[in-house]
C-alpha cells in the first residue's frame, strides 16, 4: 500500500479508490483528465466559490498553474501544489521546490559541500592516498547527479509551469556546470589522483574501478591543467560563457509563444476535431480563427496534412525565419567560444576536440563513414524527390491550381516535403496516416510499450500513485528485477505539451546509482493530450516510434550496473548512446509489435492485416530523402564546429543556403535557418549529431543479428540487457558490442534495412 500521508494528499489521491488502485494496464492519467472534464457543477458544488485558476484548469488541463497556495492568492485546493508525502525507499528522494528561494538554498548547499569534498581530497597527506580518501569522494562529488539535490534544484527549468521557478532552476543548472568545470581545474586535487594512480592499491583495482581512475585523470588533463594559470582562467571563463549561451538558447526555445491564426478554410485537409479544439471562442481575440503554435502537436498535423500550400509555407516561415528571438546570434557566439576552447587545449577545431574520446576518434573518420552512405543514398533520394514532384503536379492539377505552369517547371519546396510524403503513402501505398492514428490511442501505446520492455528485459514496473510532483499529469513508476525482486530504479512520465515546457522529446537522468541509491529518470515529451470531452489522444505511428525510442533511454539508465555508472566519469560515447534506443525502434515495425501496440480507440481491434502489411511494405518509402537529410544535418554540425567555421550570422546563413540543397536536395527558403531551433547543437550534441547515423548502423546490426528471427526472444533480451545496457559507460563500447554480436560491427544490416542494397 502507499505510505501514509502526514499532510494533504496529492491531487491524485482525491480520485475514487477504484481509479487510484488501477493496475499498470490502465491509465491514471486518463482518469485525471476525465475528472477534470466533468461538468463544473459536479466538480464544484454551487455553494463553493471558484478560484481564479479554475476556469483555466477546466478549459485545458495542460495549462495548470499548479503553484503553492502562498504564490497564488485565492486559489482553491484543487488548483495548487499539495505538500509532498513523506519520503521512503518506495519513492525517489526528491521534494520538488515550491519557491525560487528553495532552489537558491539548495544551490548554496551543493556549492558548500562540493568545496568541502574537494578540499578534503586535497588535504590528504602525501603518500597516504587511498581509493577511499582520494578516488571515492570524487566519484560521487556533491555536484554530480549522485546527489539528489542537483537534479532537484535544476530539473524544473524544463517543466515547471512557474516562470520564476524555471528561471532560477536554469541558473542552478549553470551553477552546477560551473562547479563541475572548476572542480576539474583543481591542481591540488589532480596531484592526489596522480599520486594514487601510481600506488600498489591502484594497480590491484578491478577493471571496473580502474576505469574511474583513468577517467578522472583524463578529465583533469582535458581541462587544461597543462596550461599556464592565466590560460586556465581564460579557459574557465570561456566554458562559463558557453554554458550561459546554451542556456539562453534553450530558454528561447522553451518560452517561445509564437501563435498564428488561420481560418478553418486555410487548414483544408487537417482533422476537423483538431481544428475545432483550437478554434478561438466568441468574445476573445481572433474569435472563430484557429490558433496554431510551433509546438509539435500543432506543427506536424499542418505540415503533413494541410492541402493549402500558403498555410504550410507561412507556418514553416514562422519557425525557420521569425521565431525564437536572438537564437542565431547565440549559435554564432557558441561557435566562437567553442573554437577558442579547442584552440587553447591544442586542437585544430571543436570537432577535433569533441570526437577525440568518441568511437569515431576524429572528424576524418566521420567523413569516411558519411561519404559512402551519401553516394549510396543519393540516387534513392533523387527518385524520392521526383516522386514528390509528380505528386505535386497531380495535386495542383486536381485543384485547378496548375494553370499555365508547365509540369516540368513545378518544384518541390521545403514546406511541401511533409505534405507530399504523406500523400505518397496514401496514394501509392494505401497508408493514410490519419486513419492509422485511430489504432494508436496514447494510453494503450504507453501501457503496451512498457509491457514489451518488461518482458524483453526481465523487469517489472509498479505504478506509484502518491508522490511529490511538479504537475498533476506526471506519472511515476518503480522498477524491480523480475527474477530477484531487486529494486532497480524509478522513472517519471510527463507526456503532454504545456507553456514553458521543454519542446521536444528527451530523457533526463535525474539521479545516478550510488551505494544503495537507485537511478531515477524522467521522460519529457509533447504527445497530444486527451480532449476535454474525454476523447483519447491518438498518435501517429511516428509518435509511437518516438515514445518507444525515448523509453529505451530510460532502460539504459536504469539497467546500467555498478556504483557511479553513467555519471560524468562513465558516460556512453555520444556516438553510441542513441544505438540502444534506435535498435529498440524496430519493435514498432515487426508484425507482432504492431499488432500489440495497436488498438482501435472505438472497436478495440488491432491493425487489420492488410493495413499492417501496407505499413511494413511502406517502411522505406522516402528513406533516401530521410538519409540525405540526416547527412546534411550531421555535416552542417561538423562544418560549424570545423576548422573554418562561420563567425557571423550572415556567414552562418550562407552556409545553410549552400549545404541544404547540395546535401538534402531541397532548396533552402529565403532567410530560413533551422539552426535557430536546432537545440542539439547547443548542448552536449555539438559536433556529435553524426552520432545518430553512426548509432543507426550499430543498432541495425544488433537487431538483425540477435532479434530479427524472434524479436520477443527473452533470452536474447536478457543478453542485451547484460552485455549492452548493464556496462553503461564503463569500458570500451566496441568490446561490449563485439561480445554481444560475436564479431565486429558491420554496415551491411543498416544498408539492407533501409533498402539501399
Amino acid at each position: 500500500p502507499p505510505p501514509p500521508l502526514s499532510s494533504p494528499a496529492p491531487f491524485h489521491s482525491t480520485l475514487p479508490a477504484k481509479w487510484r488502485r488501477r493496475s499498470i494496464g490502465s491509465s491514471l492519467a486518463l482518469a485525471v483528465k476525465l475528472v477534470l472534464s466533468v461538468s463544473p457543477s459536479l466538480f464544484f458544488p454551487p455553494q463553493m466559490s471558484r478560484c481564479p485558476c479554475c476556469e483555466e484548469r477546466e478549459l485545458k488541463a495542460s495549462s495548470f498553474t499548479f503553484l503553492p497556495a502562498s504564490r497564488r492568492p485565492g486559489a482553491c485546493e484543487a488548483c495548487v501544489l499539495p505538500a509532498p508525502p513523506p519520503l521512503s525507499d518506495e519513492l525517489p528522494p526528491f521534494v520538488w521546490p515550491r519557491t525560487p528561494a528553495e532552489i537558491r538554498e539548495q544551490v548554496v548547499a551543493v556549492e558548500v559541500a562540493s568545496k568541502q569534498a574537494l578540499d578534503a581530497v586535497a588535504a590528504v597527506p602525501d603518500g597516504q592516498e587511498t581509493f577511499t580518501n582520494t578516488i571515492e569522494p570524487l566519484l560521487a562529488a556533491p555536484h554530480f547527479k549522485t546527489n539528489p539535490l542537483v537534479g532537484q534544484a535544476k530539473f524544473l527549468q524544463h517543466c515547471s509551469t512557474d516562470p520564476d521557478l524555471r528561471n532560477v532552476a536554469d541558473a542552478a543548472g549553470t551553477a552546477f556546470a560551473t562547479l563541475k568545470a572548476r572542480g576539474r581545474t583543481r591542481t591540488d586535487v589532480y596531484r592526489k589522483v596522480q599520486a594514487f594512480s601510481k600506488t600498489k592499491e591502484c594497480a590491484e583495482l578491478s577493471e571496473y574501478w580502474s576505469h574511474f581512475v583513468g577517467s578522472l585523470l583524463m578529465s583533469f588533463e582535458a581541462s587544461g591543467l597543462s596550461l599556464s594559470p592565466e590560460d586556465q582562467g581564460t579557459l574557465q571563463d570561456l566554458r562559463d560563457k558557453d554554458a550561459a549561451v546554451c542556456s539562453a538558447f534553450k530558454k528561447n526555445l522553451a518560452e517561445d509563444a509564437t501563435a498564428l491564426f488561420f481560418s478553418p478554410e486555410e487548414l483544408e485537409g487537417v482533422d476537423a476535431k483538431w481544428i475545432a479544439e483550437r478554434t478561438q471562442p466568441t468574445g476573445v481575440a481572433n474569435a472563430g480563427l484557429v490558433k496554431v503554435t510551433l509546438k509539435y502537436p500543432d506543427l506536424l498535423p499542418v505540415l503533413s496534412t494541410c492541402a493549402i500550400s500558403s498555410t504550410r509555407e507561412r507556418l514553416s516561415r514562422a519557425r525557420e525565419v521569425e521565431a525564437y528571438g536572438n537564437n542565431l546570434d547565440l549559435v554564432v557566439e557558441g561557435i566562437k567560444l567553442r573554437r577558442r576552447i579547442a584552440s587553447l587545449l591544442g586542437y585544430s577545431s571543436w570537432a577535433q576536440y569533441a570526437t577525440a574520446t568518441r568511437m569515431s576518434g576524429s572528424p576524418g573518420a566521420i567523413e569516411a563513414f558519411i561519404s559512402p552512405l551519401l553516394e549510396k543514398a543519393r540516387s534513392g533520394a533523387t527518385s524520392d524527390l521526383e516522386a514528390l514532384r509528380q505528386l505535386k503536379v497531380a495535386h495542383l492539377r486536381e485543384r485547378g491550381e496548375l494553370g499555365d505552369t508547365p509540369a516540368d517547371a513545378v518544384e518541390v519546396f521545403a514546406h511541401d516535403v511533409g505534405f507530399y510524403s504523406n500523400e505518397r503513402l496514401k496514394r501509392e501505398h494505401g497508408v493514410d496516416q490519419e486513419a492509422v492514428r485511430a489504432y494508436f490511442p496514447l494510453d494503450h501505446v504507453v501501457e503496451t510499450t512498457m509491457a514489451i520492455y518488461q518482458e524483453l528485459l526481465g523487469l517489472v514496473f509498479h505504478e506509484v500513485y502518491q508522490f511529490d510532483t511538479w504537475h498533476p499529469q506526471v506519472r511515476l513508476f518503480r522498477v524491480v528485477d523480475a527474477a530477484s525482486g531487486e529494486r532497480m530504479g524509478f522513472f517519471y512520465l510527463d507526456l503532454h505539451p504545456r507553456e514553458g515546457k521543454y519542446g521536444h522529446a528527451a530523457i533526463f537522468h535525474l539521479l545516478k546509482r550510488w551505494k544503495g541509491q537507485v537511478p531515477v529518470d524522467c521522460m519529457l515529451c509533447n504527445l497530444p493530450a486527451p480532449s476535454a470531452d474525454g476523447t483519447p489522444a491518438l498518435l501517429r505511428h511516428s509518435n509511437c516510434v518516438t515514445f518507444f525510442h525515448e523509453f529505451g533511454h530510460i532502460m539504459h539508465g536504469i539497467c546500467a550496473e555498478g556504483d557511479g555508472n553513467s555519471t560524468t566519469l562513465a558516460k556512453c560515447p555520444r556516438d553510441f548512446v542513441e544505438a540502444p534506443s534506435q535498435m529498440l525502434e524496430n519493435w514498432c515495425w515487426t508484425r507482432e509489435g504492431l499488432r500489440r501496440l495497436s488498438k482501435h480507440h472505438v472497436t478495440g481491434e488491432a491493425l487489420p492485416p492488410d493495413l499492417l502489411d501496407k505499413m511494413i511494405a511502406a517502411k522505406n518509402v522516402g528513406e533516401g530523402l530521410a538519409i540525405v537529410r540526416q547527412i546534411y544535418l550531421s555535416s552542417l554540425d561538423l562544418a560549424i564546429h570545423g576548422e573554418l567555421p562561420p563567425l557571423d550570422v550572415a556567414s552562418l546563413q550562407a552556409l545553410v543556403d549552400e549545404m541544404r540543397p547540395r546535401l538534402s536536395l531541397v532548396a533552402n527558403p529565403p532567410g530560413a535557418n533551422m539552426l535557430r531551433s536546432f537545440g542539439h547543437l547547443m548542448n552536449q550534441y555539438s559536433a556529435a549529431y553524426y552520432g545518430y547515423m553512426w548509432a543507426e548502423v550499430l543498432s541495425a546490426d544488433m537487431f538483425a543479428t540477435c532479434f530479427e528471427a524472434d524479436p520477443f526472444d527473452k533470452d536474447a533480451g536478457m543478453r542485451y540487457r547484460k552485455l549492452v545496457l548493464a556496462p553503461g559507460g564503463v569500458g570500451k563500447i566496441s568490446e561490449h558490442l563485439a561480445r554481444f554480436l560475436g564479431r565486429a560491427p558491420s554496415q551491411e544490416a543498416f544498408l539492407r534495412s533501409r533498402g539501399i542494397v
